[in-house]
């Protein structure tokens, strides 16, 4: 009884003190703005390093690239999980000298959910980073305010603080928020609400493929087309410096060795792939002699499970995650690499799809077509579309697959478009439109 009362009295307090700082970010007192057209950023994203997911590359991109343009940054980011900190390091030692790092703790006291909205990433970590975020900055404004996503309670932290600040708020969105098709992101009805107050505020939203920017404007009356843009995502050369590009002139012997680098988990499921593996293997034996693919990265226990019902297990390999020169010496010693496109991945571009073009070898799109088989295929002619299911389908792509590792993949068309989808080039985009957005806040 006592225990179940303490409980109660804690939530009360919880929940008086969050309300106390949710009017104190969104309604209080205006910060006076930095009035000369500096080049201070403020970014927030959940995921920074030592974190070494996936989502993590991008805005440290902007970090990395930015800092040699001259702009400084103060960034604001979660905790890190243990299990999303393997290789960490690496990637902590990247960010360039000088970078202000403020790590937001979960807001730990206990409130009650009837009183408060329920966004992806939790709205008291929202009102809980902007406070930092609000304190941090007083006595040295940003000029202009970045929040990359998901989870999407940065953007609603980041709408707060550049409302204080009284500067521009841009939106990246590495994936999208309600419109988002996979589990990674905890929509309800009020993540609807608060995406379309971001969007009315932003001074500019980025997305990174042209399909998403598309279904963005269709779905929302509160974008519209002149504050809508285009920075897709890239590769880094420097990752591609320590190894020499795949030696063309010397036969590759020995079964296919096909590599997918990246994590497992729900959007990227290999259940319809092991199901046509197995009934290919089973009615053509070949291959199981001639076939080796290995998946390189962390996998998720369904994903794990999937890749244990392989009825051939000699064909498949796991590979923990790995640094990022180490995956990219696995992408450049494969004779393909793997990439997994589910339906709903149509409107996507995946992170790795850069790296796979710049390690040189071709690529298998195994699942549906939209903008990964649309760059690989069609513009850039160095993939190979599995778009069926069924094990036939995947044998003929197999003996495609076959006959080209032995060629070079980076001429014609390649070239150029590497050279475009490098992130510098992309940051200096990205900078040139900040550039803009804080002059024009000052005319």
């Amino acid at each position: 009884m006592i225990g179940r009362l303490s409980g109660l009295i804690n939530t009360a307090l919880g929940t008086v003190s969050l309300a106390r700082d949710w009017v104190g970010v969104s309604l209080g007192r205006r910060a006076q703005p930095n009035l000369g057209a500096g080049r201070h950023v403020a970014l927030f994203a959940w995921a920074l390093p030592p974190n070494s997911n996936a989502g993590v590359h991008r805005p440290l991109s902007f970090i990395c690239h930015g800092s040699r343009f001259g702009w400084r940054f103060s960034t604001f980011q979660g905790e890190t999980p243990d299990n999303q900190s393997q290789h960490g390091d690496e990637l902590l030692a990247k960010l360039p000298p000088g970078i202000r790092r403020v790590v937001i703790a979960p807001r730990s006291r206990p409130s009650s959910w009837r009183l408060f909205p329920r966004v992806d990433g939790g709205f008291p970590n929202a009102v809980e980073t902007a406070r930092h975020a609000i304190d941090a900055l007083h006595d040295d404004p940003p000029d202009i305010v970045l929040a990359s996503g998901p989870p999407f309670s940065m953007f609603l932290a980041a709408r707060w603080v550049a409302r204080q600040f009284r500067v521009p708020l841009v939106l990246d969105y590495r994936d999208e928020w309600t419109q988002c098709p996979f589990d990674f992101v905890d929509a309800g009805p009020d993540d609807v609400r608060f995406e379309r107050l971001c969007l009315s505020s932003a001074a500019a939203t980025v997305f990174t493929t042209q399909s998403h920017l598309e279904h963005q404007l269709a779905s929302f009356a509160e974008l519209d087309r002149s504050r809508a843009h285009l920075i897709p995502n890239g590769w880094e050369p420097e990752d591609f410096v320590s190894f020499a590009q795949p030696c063309v002139t010397q036969d590759r012997l020995g079964p296919l060795r096909i590599f997918h680098v990246g994590t497992l988990s729900g959007h990227t499921s290999p259940v319809v792939l092991v199901a046509a593996l197995n009934r290919m293997l089973e009615r053509e034996p070949y291959w199981r002699e001639h076939l080796r693919l290995t998946f390189i990265g962390r996998q998720s226990p369904e994903a794990r499970m999937a890749l244990a019902q392989c009825r051939f297990p000699e064909v498949i390999d796991s590979i923990d995650h790995v640094s990022k020169g180490e995956a990219v010496r696995f992408m450049a010693s494969a004779d393909a690499l793997l990439l997994l496109a589910a339906p709903e991945l149509e409107r996507y571009l995946p992170g790795k799809l850069f790296d796979y073009v710049a390690a040189g070898r071709p690529v298998l799109i195994f699942g549906s077509g939209g903008e990964s088989s649309q760059v690989l295929v069609r513009d850039l002619c160095v993939g190979v579309l599995c778009e069926s299911p069924h094990e036939a389908n995947l044998s003929d792509a197999l003996r495609m697959l076959l006959e080209r590792r032995n060629t070079s993949l980076l001429g014609g068309e390649v070239a150029p478009w590497l050279q475009r989808h490098r992130r510098d080039i992309l940051a200096g985009h990205a900078f040139t439109l900040f550039d803009q957005l804080i002059r024009r806040e000052h005319t």
